[in-house]
């Protein structure tokens, strides 16, 4: 049992078909495994992607302040892929956009959010990734 206080406590029950929750209130979500209506389903990819994108967002977001460019309109996307029988677990391709800036000065944003971000951190070398300007 870690010795640290939780930050952000999440409890999950069920698996990939079950549901996870916060222990504070506002978070509840049930997995649906794919079907024929819905062939994705909603996964714990997804909660992976939807937390390295706000992550990565946050980052990109706060070099472009700091480099003295506008934050606003930042968006991130990300598109996560599951390789369970691969040496990678997922690739993960993010989607990034920042209106107002040119390619060249947005590369380096890019680049110095990706070495800042937690979840760029935690992944390098595990995960295969993609970062494209959009």
């Amino acid at each position: 049992m870690s010795t640290l206080p939780p930050i952000a406590e999440t409890i999950s029950q069920g698996g990939r078909t079950g549901s996870v929750e916060t222990a504070q209130e506002g978070f509840n979500l049930h997995f649906k495994a794919p079907s024929a209506e819905n062939s994705q389903g909603l996964t714990p990819e997804h909660l992976f992607g939807a937390a390295w994108a706000a992550c990565f967002n946050g980052a990109v977001k706060y070099i472009a302040k700091e480099s003295g460019h506008a934050d606003d309109g930042i968006t991130v996307t990300a598109h996560v892929q599951l390789h369970p029988e691969g040496p990678q677990p997922f690739s993960v391709e993010l989607l990034v956009s920042i209106p107002g800036l040119d390619e060249h000065k947005a590369e380096h944003v890019v680049a110095k959010a990706h070495a800042m971000c937690a979840y760029s951190k935690a992944t390098k070398g595990n995960v295969s990734v993609k970062i494209t300007l959009d």
